[in-house]
């Protein structure tokens, strides 16, 4: 499943996490947070926060990609020139 697919599921489980919350708190004084908790609740276990997270990821991965990419370092050659000493 696309990220953007999870999501979207995600997003489902939020709304019929707050509907179920709603009606199963009617009594309480404290509904409508309760209802929010719950939505998040299965926002995050249908992996809503996963897919926010690799949404957030890929847009800074695009905006931080080069024009054109760094000189990297291959190999290092090292010239060894031996000195005796008795060189003029």
């Amino acid at each position: 499943m696309s990220s953007r697919q999870q999501l979207q599921f995600a997003l489902v489980a939020l709304v019929a996490g707050i509907a179920w919350g709603l009606m199963r708190h009617r009594e309480s004084r404290h509904r409508r947070l309760l209802g929010v908790l719950q939505g998040l609740e299965w926002f995050i276990a249908y992996g809503g926060a996963l897919a926010l997270i690799e949404g957030l990821r890929h847009a800074i991965e695009a905006e931080e990609t080069p024009e054109e990419l760094p000189e990297r370092v291959t190999h290092i050659q090292q010239i060894v020139a031996e000195r005796t000493g008795t060189e003029g």
